[in-house]
């Protein structure tokens, strides 16, 4: 990877606001600096929603269930544009119908290995018609489920799922 390949996020302070910009691939560590990322839920016309399993390649939270995808807004991309990027990128979808459901999600989580992931991360829910065509590189297997039994399937088996599934799940029950 080059320079020029190279993906940066955006670091931000308490308050959310920009104080400048890292690489993606040195920001996720063992003492990883607050940065804005998104969550996105994806919805069918028969109101199941997808959840993807990591790859087993990720460097954080590899093999676990997790919301239909994540990512981060590039310096200069609004939140709205990095989701149908990651979309079309991650699972080969477009979404519509996009909605901010938790727009003052954050989370600190600390995985296996030590990695910490510390975000300001907005939840949004879109819907798609399009057939998920996932990369292999992104997502081992994915499902559409019942939002219901999701929920209890993360209660019954927090370990499977990441921690932000779990926690926006609950925050989402609580609206």
């Amino acid at each position: 990877m080059t320079a020029a390949d190279a993906e940066f996020v955006v670091l931000v302070d308490e308050d959310g606001h920009p104080v400048g910009t890292a690489d993606k691939a040195t920001v996720h560590g063992a003492d990883t600096p607050l940065h804005l990322a998104f969550s996105c839920h994806v919805y069918d016309a028969e109101g199941l929603v997808l959840v993807t399993r990591r790859a087993l390649g990720k460097r954080t939270w590899p093999g676990v269930w997790t919301n239909s995808f994540c990512g981060h807004p590039a310096p200069g991309e609004s939140t709205e544009e990095a989701i149908g990027r990651r979309a079309l990128a991650e699972l080969g979808i477009r979404v519509e119908d996009l909605e901010i459901v938790l727009p003052e999600f954050r989370y600190r989580a600390i995985d296996a290995s030590g990695i910490v992931e510390n975000e300001i991360c907005p939840v949004y829910r879109a819907t798609t018609t399009d057939a998920v065509q996932a990369r292999p590189d992104e997502v081992a297997e994915f499902a559409w489920v019942d939002p219901h039994a999701l929920r209890l399937s993360v209660e019954a088996a927090p370990f499977a799922f990441s921690p932000w599934l779990g926690w926006q799940l609950e925050q989402l029950g609580r609206g």
